[in-house]
């Protein structure tokens, strides 16, 4: 499962960062003791993998940037240039839009 080691060592590091408060992890949640000002609660932490990575710049995967590139999906000259639709398309939408009653 992807994420799981690094899930791992998150873990470890909490565990070790909270000592003898952490309680240990249970339904997928990581538990631990805190002060809330005038008694002790537990507060309990979810670990995931998010898909779109927040807060790095450089040391994430690689996202894609349209606009650094030279020739863009618009053409050369950045002009949009509209793709053929044939007789039998067009035919296919005049025979839908009609159905549909537009």
């Amino acid at each position: 499962m992807k994420g799981a080691t690094a899930k791992e060592n998150v873990t470890k590091i909490i565990a070790d960062a909270f000592g003898s408060d952490y309680v240990g992890e249970f339904d997928k949640k990581l538990y631990v003791w805190a002060n809330d000002g005038t008694e002790r609660i537990q507060v309990s932490i979810s670990l995931t993998c998010p898909k779109v990575y927040r807060g790095v710049e450089e040391t994430g995967p690689a996202e894609l940037n349209f606009e650094d590139d030279e020739e863009s999906a618009a053409g050369p000259s950045g002009a949009f240039t509209p793709a053929d639709i044939t007789q039998e398309e067009q035919d296919t939408l005049a025979e839908l839009m009609a159905k549909l009653g537009l």
